[in-house]
């Protein structure tokens, strides 16, 4: 039993939407976010991967109310359109709010055991209060304790070891710049305006490395661990940390994407959004995305980073809503009614929606085309992904 899970569970029990297992290391990103994951995969359960909690369970009655149309759009239509304000995409501030939560609620994911702290749990600061700490960036420090974890075993076990260990600052540091090529880890660091410096990246990989070190000494090893077995373990560590920035990343980019048809939905009609609309749309838009992902199902399962591309296949289908939106929610006397919308929604996923993601997977839907990460302000168009020199920068080990 993981040693960290009583003390997550009491940390994280007041909070409704994680209804988590954190002994099991490959889980999904969502399982450690809350309203963002519940926007983004609220209806998993009906044909995608998984079932959750949605921001709006219990109020999709209001897509199929037609009924209730305009009747109090009238009350709406001298507010000030400043609401679309309030729909803007997360902050690199609360992205990196989100991402400290993903430290907290899973440290065997993503650290272990605090660096330094050995028999003790992490120190896990309160939920809500992501407080930056210089050791996040501090990779040479954490250098520092694994040698010092080496040192110590070798003190405490090894009086009958004559072979010198090769496991050195200099090797540890040529083995991390090879695994974040390999890994392809370089390619986060140059998407300007996100939180994967290659510090940040460096640090997650080597806490990865501080959590398994232990597995080294057991047996008859009396303290004496080869490079090469660290080697690898740090090639494996940055493999996965690569598994699962991609994966959160995309996690961030679809809800960007989700808020975008929200916003341009008032920027076309304005104050005719009522807050009944708005909270239908939600669960219209992800209806719809999940329709058109389902035909990816197999392929999306079989690949290994399955749960990085579904987040991805949502993205895509958000930005396809958003690009019809004018045509989806507008009628001959200004803005359609609800049940419209939501048949036009329908409509436009199972067609256009869908070609965009055949364009992107590909026809074999057994075995997706590979992909390589993108910012997050990437928007999609039925052509493919519409970035600029803007978005990118170059890889550097500093923020």
């Amino acid at each position: 039993m993981n040693r960290h899970l009583p003390g997550l569970m009491a940390a994280c029990s007041g909070l409704a939407f994680l209804a988590i297992g954190v002994a099991a290391m490959p889980e999904p990103a969502y399982a450690q976010f809350g309203g963002i994951a519940g926007l983004i995969i609220g209806h998993m359960g009906g044909g995608g991967y998984y079932s959750g909690g949605c921001r709006h369970c219990g109020r999709s009655r209001h897509s199929d109310d037609s009924s209730s149309d305009n009747s109090d759009s009238g009350s709406h239509r001298d507010r000030s359109d400043s609401r679309t304000a309030s729909l803007e995409p997360p902050s690199s501030k609360v992205e990196n709010a989100y991402l400290h939560l993903v430290a907290q609620l899973n440290p065997d994911e993503i650290g272990g055991t605090s660096a330094g702290d050995e028999g003790t749990s992490k120190a896990i600061s309160p939920l809500g209060k992501a407080n930056s700490k210089e050791g996040e960036r501090d990779w040479t420090q954490k250098v520092q304790q694994i040698l010092g974890k080496f040192h110590s075993k070798q003190q405490q076990e090894g009086h009958g070891v004559t072979t010198a260990g090769d496991v050195t600052e200099h090797a540890i540091e040529q083995s991390l710049d090879a695994a974040i090529k390999s890994a392809k880890l370089d390619t986060f660091e140059t998407f300007l305006g996100e939180n994967w410096s290659g510090e940040r990246i460096r640090v997650m990989i080597l806490d990865r490395v501080w959590a398994d070190v232990d597995t080294l000494f057991g047996g008859n090893s009396r303290g004496y661990a080869p490079m090469q077995e660290v080697d690898k373990m740090i090639q494996h560590a940055a493999q996965q940390t690569y598994k699962r920035i991609f994966e959160v990343s995309e996690l961030l980019a679809a809800n960007r994407s989700s808020a975008l048809f929200t916003q341009r939905l008032f920027q076309t009609h304005g104050g005719l959004v009522n807050d009944q609309l708005r909270e239908a749309t939600d669960d219209m838009i992800m209806r719809a995305s999940n329709d058109a992902i389902g035909k990816f199902e197999a392929g999306l399962r079989q690949d290994a980073n399955g749960f990085a591309l579904r987040y991805r296949a949502q993205r895509i289908v958000f930005d396809c809503l958003s690009e019809n939106v004018e045509k989806i929610s507008s009628s001959e006397t200004g803005i359609a009614t609800t049940g419209e919308i939501k048949q036009k929604i329908e409509t436009t996923g199972k067609t256009s929606c869908v070609g965009w993601l055949d364009h992107q997977f590909g026809g074999d839907t057994r075995s997706l085309v590979a992909q390589k990460p993108m910012p997050q302000r990437v928007v999609w168009s039925e052509s493919g992904p519409k970035d600029d020199p803007s978005m990118y920068g170059r890889a550097t080990d500093g923020d």
